[in-house]
């Protein structure tokens, strides 16, 4: 067995989850969803994550919930060396089951006072799993994958003035990691033996298990301002954390023969700048652009140390090579009436992963997608809103891999989500 290329199997697991611009998910809170756009006017407690000077738009105290699913629809074939496409036949690889979903819960208040703002929440802003065949191609790459980032923030928001407000946050982060995949010794030596016949590789299969977390803090800050009643101009910094992901490793072969080791491994969150503009250009009408750049550059490797050794390997790197990336966003709302809000929105986001580092436990692609949703009022202390997003990935032709073996593939995607929450004013 190739035992270099064995043991950085470990490393495509480690870098598992989803995302597409950013190591966070941006679809938190109804307004998000159905505007998009909401960086300078995150109206509810979502403000803690969004820009955390917008908690000075929000008055008395409120309980906010809300959540956001996603599932992905995905079919590819996969290249062998010669560039044919398997399976021959044309039948799609898909996953067993995906789903993303990203839950939030807060608490805002003015303290009582006209100046000042406070909110707590906890909430997962990535979380994803999915599960491929175990009886396919693939299970060379991926059989079962779960990342787990959340948050316990605590915010604070000042006015200075009438037009300008300031805000910041102290986040404790979690991050959790679960992935499943098969290796086997055939398919190291000649990756084209990912598409012989199970009678010939089960007995070979050995399945590797990997698991570990993190725990690790950062801190946002963010500004509001409002140069006219009508107009409103809002930023946020999300600072970037190094976090060191602790755990197992388990490989299991055929024979029931087992190997394990405990692992440590370096992970970068990257840090974020959001810039967006809110204009109610007529009565009732407002549209609104936003705009999020990830530092994504600053992973460009990953490194793993074992405690004890896997196939003779005590510490291994694996190439990433990311490049920063980025999304922007544009939306519209219509207030029907003072209780009821329709919105839609438009937006495109750029993965930060190259062609030449692509894994299919982490799929992502650029992709564009639309939006619409509803905030209704119907008594003066609580409101509800409701909202769907429809996402299409650019078409995965990928043919310079370096992952081992090669995730070279074709194929497509697309992802629906589905989202809703609930304010309930207390004071």
């Amino acid at each position: 067995m190739n035992h270099t290329a064995a043991v950085l199997v470990l490393l495509l697991l480690v870098s598992g989850g989803a995302w597409a611009g950013g190591f966070h998910n941006e679809d938190i809170g109804a307004k998000r969803m159905a505007m998009l756009a909401v960086i300078a006017k995150a109206d509810d407690a979502t403000a803690i994550y969004h820009n955390p000077a917008g908690l000075v738009l929000s008055r008395g105290t409120s309980l906010y919930h809300s959540q956001s699913w996603f599932f992905i629809d995905m079919g590819m074939r996969m290249y062998d060396s010669k560039g044919i496409l398997h399976p021959t036949s044309g039948r799609e690889l898909k996953p067993s089951w995906n789903v993303g979903f990203i839950p939030f819960l807060g608490v805002a208040t003015d303290f009582g006072t006209e100046r000042w703002r406070g909110g707590l929440a906890v909430y997962a802003p990535n979380m994803y799993g999915a599960a491929m065949p175990e009886d396919e191609p693939t299970r060379y790459h991926a059989t079962k994958v779960l990342f787990l980032s959340s948050r316990a923030t605590a915010s604070v928001a000042f006015r200075a003035t009438r037009w300008f407000s300031l805000g910041a946050n102290a986040n404790l982060v979690h991050m959790y990691l679960t992935a499943e995949r098969f290796m086997n010794p055939l398919v190291l030596q000649d990756p084209d033996m990912r598409f012989a016949g199970a009678a010939t590789l089960a007995p070979f299969d050995a399945r590797l298990r990997l698991g570990g977390q993190a725990w690790t803090g950062s801190w946002d800050a963010g500004v509001l301002f409002e140069p006219l009643e009508t107009l409103k101009i809002g930023a946020s910094f999300v600072a970037g954390a190094r976090a060191t992901i602790r755990g197992k490793a388990r490989l299991r072969y055929a024979d029931g023969a087992r190997e394990s080791s405990s692992h440590r491994t370096n992970f970068v969150i990257p840090f974020t700048l959001k810039v967006g503009i809110n204009w109610e250009f007529a009565k009732d009408f407002e549209i609104a652009a936003d705009y999020r750049y990830y530092h994504y550059q600053v992973f460009q490797e990953q490194r793993t140390r074992l405690s004890d050794p896997i196939m003779g390997m005590e510490e291994f790197r694996d190439p990433k090579d990311y490049k920063n990336a980025s999304n922007w966003c544009v939306g519209l709302l219509y207030r029907v009436i003072p209780s009821l809000e329709f919105m839609v929105g438009y937006q495109e986001d750029y993965s930060p992963i190259p062609d030449e580092t692509y894994t299919l436990d982490n799929p992502s692609r650029d992709q564009r997608g639309i939006s619409l949703g509803v905030r209704w009022q119907p008594l003066k202390r609580h409101r509800f809103g409701l909202a769907i997003v429809r996402n299409w990935f650019d078409l995965v032709d990928v043919q310079t891999s370096r992952a081992i073996p090669p995730a070279n593939a074709k194929g497509h995607a697309t992802n629906f989500e589905v989202g809703f929450d609930y304010t309930f004013w207390i004071l």
